[in-house]
């Protein structure tokens, strides 16, 4: 099959095309990989690749880019880099395939506007989003010069380099993450009712029932009670009467 000119493909126009699940015979994704070179070591400095335009860059051109800067890389850094793909190319590329070769002479252009079949894959980049990052050692800064220079031409956008250096990291193995227990569970706090309930130790004065109310209850009934005074008794009838 004759490979169209990434031109074709390179701007943004209409909706994305991104649920797989609803279509079939689509190519596998050409990037093999998206993170290259020693992912377990920290490095202080570091290039990345941003692009200037919003355009759609097929996958064919980040696996050209990506192996250009890997071949840069390890002829000098000796696995001394770590390369990141930041971006997957979700997008699907259609094509209204023709008749190509000998004996097309005589077929019709086709029907304008097609909806197409499955070709590929592009990622979607906007303007100031990052497609690669290289980072290295501090002895292959021109090398990585290089590489990103070298890469750069290999995507149909124009790109520029931003360069960042970490401060306050410490080259070196990654260290192992710390896994924190979890705090011992704590015991339920007895309840009211419970602490009441349960037998006192030896030595301990065993606590009235009824706390204040029942000391009230017994001062009441140790307090003598006061008399009232007897009332007089009314005189029956016809005991005042003369005879």
């Amino acid at each position: 099959m004759v490979r169209k000119p990434a031109r074709m493909y390179r701007k943004v126009e209409g909706q994305v095309y991104t649920r797989q699940e609803y279509m079939g015979g689509i190519p596998h994704c050409r990037v093999s990989q998206f993170d290259t070179g020693n992912v377990h070591q920290v490095f202080k400095y570091r290039y990345s690749i941003r692009a200037l335009e919003a355009a759609q860059v097929r996958d064919q051109a980040l696996e050209a880019a990506r192996v250009t800067m890997v071949r840069v890389m390890d002829a000098v850094a000796n696995n001394n880099y770590h390369l990141k793909v930041r971006k997957y190319p979700h997008q699907i590329l259609r094509e209204h395939k023709m008749a190509t070769g000998a004996g097309a002479d005589r077929i019709s252009d086709g029907m304008r506007r097609a909806f197409g079949k499955p070709v590929g894959h592009a990622v979607r980049a906007n303007i100031g989003d990052t497609l690669f990052t290289l980072s290295f050692r501090s002895e292959n800064l021109d090398s990585a010069k290089e590489a990103i220079r070298k890469a750069s031409t290999k995507l149909p956008m124009p790109c520029h380099a931003i360069y960042q250096e970490e401060a306050n990291v410490v080259e070196g193995p990654r260290a192992a993450p710390v896994v924190i227990a979890p705090p011992p569970e704590e015991k339920p706090a007895e309840t009211a009712e419970g602490a009441e309930g349960a037998a006192p130790a030896e030595g301990e004065a065993v606590p009235e029932k009824g706390g204040k109310e029942a000391k009230g209850k017994e001062g009441e009934a140790k307090a003598p009670a006061t008399a009232k005074p007897a009332a007089k008794e009314a005189p029956a009838k016809g005991h005042g009467k003369k005879e």
